[in-house]
């Protein structure tokens, strides 16, 4: 009986030391792996924060964390610096939303262009690069540089020589004559083209991991057509990218942007 009680009382308070446990951020991803291509990625600065419970969940009352968002800086995705957008984030071991607080500094994620959910809780001072393949990139320092290479005509390289550059644009078949963008860090590369959204972003993607002293391709993305930054019956107005809130059980909650 008592090792019994003692095996409840652990299954009750394990879920609670979880959930205290709870980093707020990026699942593990094994290298090589896929991983999934959302419609937006961003970081930003938590405004406004409330909380409701829904009974209409399939999985009971969930409590969650309505917050209202500014982009600071757009990794992935139709947005930009500045555009505020509403976010739903559940509490629980396994979400950010026990995290999410005003003046808070986080990672932005829609999977589908709405909901849009927290999934990473950054340091208010910026000291270290957020994890992931659209963080890391959007941190590469070097310079831009075009490329001389016939090969590479209207390529602009951040980052990655060219015999490489060269390799990763034929693999991603990328359309010749687009104007196309290649970056590296040294652990991922990413290949873009065909202008399609505000600021760098493109509207076709592909990133390469490199694991096993080989580069293997992790993602490829194709922009919807039309993105909603060409939504022409929002231009001149500063509203909100999601103006309906959408209901707590249409969450898919992932948790990360990795598989």
């Amino acid at each position: 009986m008592r090792a019994f009680l003692t095996f409840s009382l652990a299954f009750l308070i394990l879920p609670s030391l979880a959930a205290a446990a709870n980093s707020c951020g990026p699942a593990p991803h094994a290298p090589g792996t896929p991983i999934y291509a959302p419609h937006a990625a961003f970081e930003a600065y938590v405004v406004s924060v409330h909380s409701v419970k829904d009974s209409t969940s399939p999985f009971g009352a969930q409590l969650a964390r309505y917050a209202l968002v500014e982009v600071v800086r757009s990794f992935h995705g139709p947005y930009s610096a500045g555009q505020q957008v509403e976010t739903i984030t559940l509490v629980g071991a396994h979400s950010c939303g026990g995290f999410v607080e005003e003046g808070g500094h986080v990672m932005v994620v829609s999977e589908t262009g709405g909901p849009f959910e927290i999934v990473e809780a950054l340091p208010k001072a910026q000291v270290v690069v957020p994890q992931g393949p659209f963080a890391s990139l959007s941190y590469v320092g070097a310079e831009s540089r075009r490329s001389h290479r016939s090969a590479l005509k209207n390529a602009s390289l951040r980052g990655i020589d060219s015999s490489l550059a060269a390799e990763l644009r034929g693999r991603a078949k990328a359309r010749k004559g687009e104007r196309c963008d290649i970056v590296s860090d040294g652990t991922y590369a990413q290949v873009s083209w065909g202008k399609a959204f505000g600021g760098n972003d493109a509207r076709s993607k592909v990133i390469f991991e490199r694991a096993a002293e080989r580069w293997v391709e992790i993602m490829r993305y194709e922009a919807p057509n039309p993105t909603p930054a060409r939504d022409r019956s929002k231009r001149g107005k500063r509203a909100l990218w999601a103006q309906v809130r959408a209901p707590i059980n249409a969450v898919a909650h992932s948790g990360s942007i990795t598989s």
